[in-house]
């Protein structure tokens, strides 16, 4: 048994030399050499952060402690509920995150979504960037953007090898959670041959990958459950059952106590009713503010409709912020969604 496992890591790695030898060793290099240099490093990623921006941030943490970095994770809120699993927890600040030589940025496109972060991003002396949206404006001494990955967790992996540390249990939690938060468990189009092929040599690990999507597909608190059920009985359809659109205001939202992860899929909801291509998603976060989310089943580039409105994302999900009444909001986002249909 033992053999048969040796064998199938070799030629696992293999493939997996083949795929990232492709325009990738020169900026993997780069990356590697600027963080030889650096004693001391932050990690940061998005506010809100998901799967695939935690597990990636995490992963990194402990493969920069394992070279003995002095390594800091900055988060601006709480690990979600649904995360509370993810591995080297020890190495995340919450506080003022203090000087380093080198900040890394993981699954960020712009400034605005670091928060408090964007302030340790603009002082470091030396930045690394790695993202795989097809709209990032970041400029960094490193930067490392794949618009063909499905997670950025696919690209961290790759650098992790680069960088000869060895996977162990722990990285290859995060590193699976990441990668299997943005492919949908798999399930998306972006998922994509090498994503099973990094998936497969962490599950040699041992990893508890069941319980790792129970916790993040399946397990619902009695607040998201109740949201759920409010956003299901908002649900409208338009254009011939091609577009649906969702949302709950503040008032839905303070009376279950909901929490900042509880929002996590709802979205999902109405890309996954029959016939529907584009899915909009809108939660209010101030009066006549609306946090939006776009999620789209075969063609439509969503990315493309997040940016008329300031925002970003990927070509099947993505996101933005626009103001005025709700009503106003919906009519304008499905009208540039309709010209695409």
């Amino acid at each position: 048994m033992l053999r048969w496992i040796s064998r199938c890591r070799s030629v696992l790695k293999e493939r997996i030399k083949i795929i990232y030898s492709h325009g990738r060793i020169e900026i993997l290099e780069e990356l590697v050499k600027l963080i030889t240099k650096a004693d001391t490093i932050v990690v940061l990623t998005h506010t809100a952060p998901d799967g695939d921006a935690l597990g990636s941030a995490l992963a990194l943490g402990l493969a920069f402690e394992y070279l003995g970095k002095k390594t800091t994770v900055y988060l601006e809120e709480p690990v979600p509920r649904m995360l509370n699993f993810l591995c080297g927890q020890h190495l995340i600040t919450y506080g003022e995150a203090k000087a380093c030589d080198l900040v890394v940025c993981v699954d960020t496109s712009d400034m605005k979504r670091l928060g408090k972060g964007s302030s340790i991003y603009s002082s470091a002396s030396k930045k690394i960037v790695i993202d795989h949206h097809t709209t990032n404006d970041m400029e960094a001494d490193g930067l490392w953007i794949d618009k063909k990955a499905a997670a950025a967790g696919e690209m961290v992996y790759y650098l992790i090898k680069e960088m000869k540390v060895m996977l162990n249990h722990d990285i290859a939690v995060n590193l699976y959670t990441a990668v299997a938060t943005d492919t949908g468990g798999f399930r998306y189009s972006n998922t994509r041959p090498q994503s099973h092929i990094i998936a497969a040599d962490l599950l040699v690990f041992d990893i508890p990958f069941a319980a790792i999507s129970k916790k993040v597909f399946d397990t619902v608190s009695y607040s998201k459950m109740s949201l759920i059920k409010k956003a299901v009985q908002n649900l409208t359809l338009y254009c011939d059952g091609k577009i649906a659109v969702s949302w709950l205001l503040n008032e839905d939202i303070n009376s279950v106590n909901a929490q900042p992860d509880d929002f996590e899929g709802l979205v999902n909801m109405g890309r996954n009713l029959e016939g529907v291509e584009v899915s909009l998603f809108l939660r209010e976060e101030k009066l006549f503010s609306f946090k939006g989310s776009l999620r789209a089943n075969d063609y439509v580039d969503v990315a493309v409709i997040s940016g008329i409105f300031s925002g970003g994302g990927h070509k099947r999900a993505a996101g933005f912020s626009i103001e005025g009444s709700l009503q106003d909001n919906i009519k304008r986002v499905v009208a540039e969604i309709e010209k695409v249909l």
